[in-house]
């Protein structure tokens, strides 16, 4: 018995090793792609603790470039990724006073704070600059300070003093201290022109250049991820949208990573259209998939950013 035993553990470690072996040379043969490394896609993986977060969008009546163009009013919709299809609610109008605030470029979770959301704006808002306190509910908001750049698709890691934003119409990501509004560079100058959405995936960041295709050619939507202390980016990814499917990454681009769900990464472009994907981690298939064209669901359509709200 001891013998049998002796023999099954030599094959059991033989088996062992060549699964090994074969997986470090598929890794090191991998020369297109940076894969997300197994301690981050294992936490990835695993079920939600908690119930699924709200998710909203914020919206605007058109717009398709990078810096947004002004005189588009601003829009919160709700959003519930687990619907088949997609559901798409409309919640309140962003407004100060009674005035519409026209051109918001990015809105993320005010943390500990319910009903309530941090937004910024970009240079051709009607109140540019700035970063504004936005009840969800209701749309009603205050400018809390001015910010030194105009930024785009503000996002929050889950603390109360940790937001990153991208200065908009390039490719620099800026940490943005809300209580100032000053900004100071998170990571050099991307690979790209524009970076288009960013969001937080596990521990890592992620950022989004929706038509570029420089990862995997000719399909668009070049991922780049950046440590949470800051510095160059670390790997490369692609969304491998299709040339033919050109509207599904129109920038600018609602990012988000969605883990309660089973959408994982989502993209809401400029021409309305949410789609996902379920792996980016090769230039081979699966490509993003539709979701939902929200011109169909009401007059707004332009999606420049997704948020969370717990």
């Amino acid at each position: 018995m001891k013998k049998l035993n002796l023999n099954l553990l030599l094959v059991a470690g033989i088996l062992s090793m060549t699964l090994w072996s074969c997986q470090k040379s598929e890794e090191v043969n991998d020369s297109n792609m940076n894969m997300l490394n197994e301690e981050q896609d294992a936490a990835l993986s695993k079920a939600p603790a908690a119930p699924c977060p709200s998710i909203y969008a914020l919206v605007l009546t058109s717009g398709t470039g990078t810096p947004v163009p002004g005189g588009f009013n601003s829009y919160i919709y709700s959003v519930d990724l687990c619907a088949a299809p997609v559901g798409y609610t409309y919640t309140s109008a962003i407004q100060i006073g009674g005035t519409p605030v026209t051109s918001v470029t990015g809105l993320c979770d005010m943390p500990g704070v319910p009903d309530f959301a941090w937004a910024v704006t970009g240079r051709n808002s009607n109140f540019p600059q700035s970063l504004l306190k936005v009840q969800i509910s209701t749309g009603l908001a205050t400018v809390a300070t001015r910010t030194r750049f105009p930024l785009q698709d503000i996002e929050n890691y889950g603390t109360a003093n940790f937001f990153c934003a991208i200065q908009e119409g390039t490719s620099q990501i800026m940490r943005v201290d809300v209580s100032t509004g000053v900004c100071t560079p998170f990571a050099p100058v991307g690979p790209v022109q524009q970076y288009n959405g960013l969001t937080f995936v596990g521990n890592r960041l992620q950022v989004i250049s929706g038509l570029t295709n420089l990862v995997c050619p000719p399909n668009s939507g070049d991922i780049f991820e950046y440590n949470l202390s800051g510095g160059p980016y670390i790997a490369k990814y692609s969304y491998k949208n299709l040339p033919s499917n050109s509207n599904y990454t129109m920038k600018e681009l609602g990012f988000y990573f969605d883990n309660c769900c089973g959408k994982r990464w989502v993209v809401g472009s400029s021409s309305g259209i949410i789609s996902h994907n379920l792996n980016i981690n090769t230039c081979v298939p699966p490509n993003p998939n539709f979701l939902l064209n929200t011109t169909t669901v009401g007059n707004l359509y332009a999606i420049y950013d997704f948020m969370y709200k717990l």
